[in-house]
């Protein structure tokens, strides 16, 4: 509960700094400016995935076994995220010759670092929780990192009146710099002789699961915008972008809890402590449901009124979408940690089937209602998806653990 509680606060402040960057983004940038920003950014989460292959995540979970060696850890995987950097790097400046790219050309080209350098910044933050160190590894990426941006461009916009997208991409970029160089810090202070050897050899194929997992995730979280800019343009993707990021508030202190038990589920389920680890992940959904379940309430309540009030009356357009958003996103955090509990307890392939079974279920169905209902067909499409691929995981979690997982006890 500490750590939870400390994990909490650096997390608060994140959604503080996040919300007030995409109140002065959305009215510096206009509904086609911030689409275009958003657009460009989606890119870039997403090829994040695969320039990490899975790494990050496969250290989390070896974390759980006998203790390896951070620094040797962090070597080998350095080498494998550098090169599939590099490589999501080309792809990011590939767009630049796409004619559908249009003003978003550029944009393309500055943030063409960013999968990179947020991999090899994942490393680091991965190899600091396996070591117990939650809060020191998230703070740099939860306050720092945004911080870092959210600064010069709203003293910017203060007293010029203006920002381009190009100089939000920019600034972000220059901050995963910084996050990537505190985290080395980091990692050199706590991870002990740099000399040490790994207890246990590990290989790229054990990751890779995770990358598969990270890019389903990724596209059940990103897929709706990329294609609503591309089918709709960057206005309609403006203003869906508001309402998805304000939807993804509801599962806040899911993603804090998350964070925490993560190692946690590992390392019970590996020493056999079944009774205690049942009683970590039904305890976690209870307090994370009742404490999402207002929040929830509220967007569904009040959209139009909280959009008109925070963003300006052009994204108001949004508010049906928000409330799909938001009631979908209430469903997955009270399903409980499914996907976490599958993949620590070495269940990751189980994981990969149900997510990808969302993700292409997502991408039909916004293919079918984004022509038809344009936001509002996105939002759906997502909803659909996201409460679908939660309840398969529900059932794989119950088959292949007997744990219940969910908030209800179930």
């Amino acid at each position: 509960m500490r750590s939870a509680g400390l994990t909490a606060v650096l997390k608060f402040g994140s959604t503080v700094i996040a919300f007030g960057a995409s109140l002065i983004y959305a009215r510096a940038l206009g509904p086609h400016g911030y689409g275009l920003y958003a657009y460009v950014f989606a890119w870039a989460g997403l090829l994040t995935v695969p320039a990490a292959l899975g790494i990050p995540e496969y250290l989390i979970r070896e974390g759980g076994k006998p203790p390896r060696a951070a620094w040797t850890l962090r070597y080998w995987a350095d080498r494998w995220v550098l090169l599939a950097g590099l490589a999501a790097a080309l792809v990011m400046l590939s767009a630049a010759l796409v004619p559908q790219a249009a003003g978003a050309r550029f944009l393309f080209v500055l943030a063409a670092p960013l999968p990179l350098l947020n991999a090899l910044g994942y490393v680091r933050q991965s190899l600091l929780r396996a070591r117990g160190l939650v809060a020191t590894s998230q703070w740099p990426l939860l306050i720092l990192g945004p911080g870092f941006v959210l600064a010069p461009i709203g003293l910017l916009w203060l007293f010029s009146g203006a920002v381009a997208p190009s100089e939000v991409i920019a600034a972000s970029t220059g901050a995963a710099v910084v996050v990537l160089m505190v985290g080395q810090y980091q990692l050199r202070r706590h991870a002990g002789a740099v000399g040490d050897a790994a207890a246990h050899p590990v290989r790229l194929r054990g990751a890779l699961p995770f990358m598969w997992l990270g890019v389903l995730f990724l596209v059940n979280n990103r897929i709706d915008l990329i294609m609503l800019g591309s089918l709709r343009g960057a206005h309609a993707a403006g203003i869906y972008a508001v309402a998805a990021r304000a939807a993804e508030l509801v599962p806040f202190f899911l993603g804090v809890a998350n964070l925490v038990i993560a190692p946690r589920i590992a390392r019970y389920h590996h020493g056999g402590e079944r009774e205690l680890l049942q009683r970590l992940v039904v305890a976690s959904a209870r307090r994370v449901f009742l404490a999402s379940a207002p929040l929830a309430l509220l967007l569904l309540i009040a959209a139009p009124w909280l959009l008109r009030l925070l963003y300006g009356g052009a994204f108001v357009e949004g508010a049906l979408a928000l409330r799909i958003l938001a009631a979908a996103q209430l469903v997955n955090v009270g399903v409980g940690s499914v996907g976490l509990i599958l993949n620590m307890s070495g269940n990751e392939k189980f994981t990969a089937f149900g997510v990808g079974l969302g993700a292409a279920l997502n991408i039909t169905l916004n293919a079918a209602l984004i022509p038809l209902y344009g936001i509002e067909g996105a939002a759906l499409a997502t909803a659909t998806s996201l409460i679908i691929w939660n309840l398969v995981l529900w059932i794989l979690v119950r088959r292949r653990t007997g744990l219940r997982p969910s908030a209800f006890g179930i």
